[in-house]
């Protein structure tokens, strides 16, 4: 990605080697200053971040909106008239850093005081969570309606497949996150079941929430390898815990 920002004298222009990233990832780059004027300029804290914020309060310029992470500052004090400089940067996304959805993204600020000027990424979940999506979708039909960033990680939408043993649910929210190398796993199922405490049956909504913690043997089978067979057994014995519970 490319941008350029004016605030004379300084023109500032600023490049990414790649155009998304995914959780864990590193944004690596170039930021370019040239002073177009007679005077020397004060560079004190100033540089790249990256940031995180709601869209919308970026949109709207409200101060403090830009939540500063990682940063690399220019390691000169001033810049003289007419001169130019460059500052590499390698500013690693969190392995649970914020993904980019409706709501908010990541950003990378930058300028005087790291605040003139933003430039908006494009963060992706973990392929390792769209791999167990894809599992869920392929052996168990069911769909992605979703996915945005909460407090615990990145939580995905899916709704069941329309078949008779998947009647009783609703829909699933399943949150990613990572502790360490541990992939945390919080199913949360809404589903119907009958209430029969009453002089006529009906039929009630509840949730489940069920919690797994898996090791990297569990998941995975080396870089870039799913252990697919674990997965699937983990994921059939959820479901399976799911439908004994709220069955009717």
């Amino acid at each position: 990605m490319k941008a350029t920002f004016f605030n004379k004298p300084l023109e500032w222009n600023i490049e990414t080697k790649e155009e998304s990233w995914t959780q864990g990832e590193v944004v690596k780059g170039t930021l370019r200053l040239k002073n177009h004027g007679t005077e020397l300029v004060s560079l004190e804290n100033s540089g790249i971040a990256l940031a995180f914020a709601e869209i919308k309060k970026v949109h709207a310029r409200v101060p403090g909106a830009l939540k500063l992470d990682a940063k690399t500052l220019f390691p000169e004090s001033t810049i003289a008239a007419g001169t130019s400089l460059e500052l590499p940067f390698a500013l690693p996304i969190a392995p649970n850093a914020p993904v980019s959805d409706k709501k908010g993204s990541m950003f990378l600020a930058y300028g005087r005081n790291l605040e003139e000027n933003h430039l908006q990424l494009s963060v992706n979940p973990r392929a390792l969570f769209g791999k167990v999506i894809g599992l869920m979708d392929t052996f168990q039909r069911f769909k992605l309606k979703e996915y945005k960033t909460v407090k615990q990680g990145v939580e995905y939408k899916l709704l069941p497949p329309t078949s008779r043993d998947m009647a009783n649910i609703d829909s699933l929210l399943l949150t990613f996150g990572m502790d360490q190398d541990v992939l945390k796993l919080l199913f949360e199922f809404q589903v119907k079941k009958i209430e029969t405490s009453g002089v006529t049956n009906k039929i009630e909504k509840s949730s489940v929430k069920i919690e797994k913690s898996l090791t990297p043997k569990e998941y995975s089978l080396g870089r870039d390898m799913i252990h697919q067979d674990s997965l699937l057994k983990i994921i059939e014995s959820v479901i399976g815990e799911v439908k004994i519970q709220a069955i009717f």
